[in-house]
């Protein structure tokens, strides 16, 4: 099986490149509001990669999250149907989407009337670590030994309890789109104990991702361009639903 830390910098890296430039094998056919894109600029569309529209579960008021958010495709959708009165967060770990959102956010909120979408930089099975205050501290405080490694795994859970990138219940829904499969499966429990953890007591969980019929077979799983790809990570039906039942829904 692939490395945990190599599977993440080969998605990093895919989806970096699909950021700047539009990636076919990244997109699945998706039937979206024509009505909603109107407002949403076209190199959002064009490079924003997903297999379904989790936002027609949204309702007017909801604070949501959108995990691998990209270039905001879904975000810009979501703000339309909660309103001024919700809030849509954006979480990424792919500097170049975050990017590409954040550039066309401004325009969104112009053609809309309202600002309610902001972009976060963080890892999804991580939703406590603010991977941009860590940034911005380690270029304080590089690492340049064991010391200051072990210093900087201290600061990091230190940014997690004190400046949580989503908080602790805050969120009444949490959706994403082809992204939950993308997690190395070492960490795709905490995936979900995140995902329970940040929702406030009855939120939801809209999830549209890619679903295997049989348990992946290893030889695939350790193929990068797969893994990258939306295949190699997916799980079984029955696989999420006992994810979400251990992680306490």
């Amino acid at each position: 099986m692939i490395e945990p830390q190599r599977t993440e910098t080969i998605v990093r890296r895919r989806y970096a490149a699909g950021a700047k430039e539009r990636t076919d094998k990244l997109c699945c056919p998706v039937d979206y509001d024509e009505n909603l894109l109107k407002v949403i600029p076209p190199e959002v569309i064009e490079r924003g990669y997903g297999c379904g529209d989790p936002s027609c579960y949204l309702r007017e008021g909801e604070v949501v999250v959108d995990l691998g958010s990209g270039t905001g495709k879904i975000c810009f959708i979501a703000a339309q149907i909660v309103g001024p009165n919700g809030k849509v967060i954006g979480v990424d770990m792919t500097d170049e989407m975050l990017e590409v959102a954040r550039r066309n956010a401004p325009i969104v909120a112009q053609r809309i009337g309202y600002a309610n979408v902001e972009f976060r930089k963080g890892r999804i099975q991580d939703l406590a670590l603010d991977l941009e205050k860590l940034d911005h501290e380690l270029k304080k405080k590089p690492i340049t030994d064991a010391a200051s490694f072990l210093r900087a795994d201290e600061l990091a859970e230190e940014l997690r309890v004190k400046h949580p990138l989503i908080a602790t219940d805050s969120i009444d829904v949490v959706v994403s789109s082809c992204v939950l499969n993308l997690v190395e499966p070492r960490s795709k429990p905490q995936l979900f104990d995140e995902i329970f953890r940040v929702l406030k007591k009855g939120g939801r969980a809209v999830i549209s991702d890619i679903v295997s019929d049989e348990v992946v077979p290893e030889e695939l799983q350790n193929d990068p361009e797969l893994w990258s790809g939306c295949i190699s990570g997916a799980l079984t039906e029955e696989g999420f639903l006992v994810a979400f039942e251990k992680a306490g829904f």
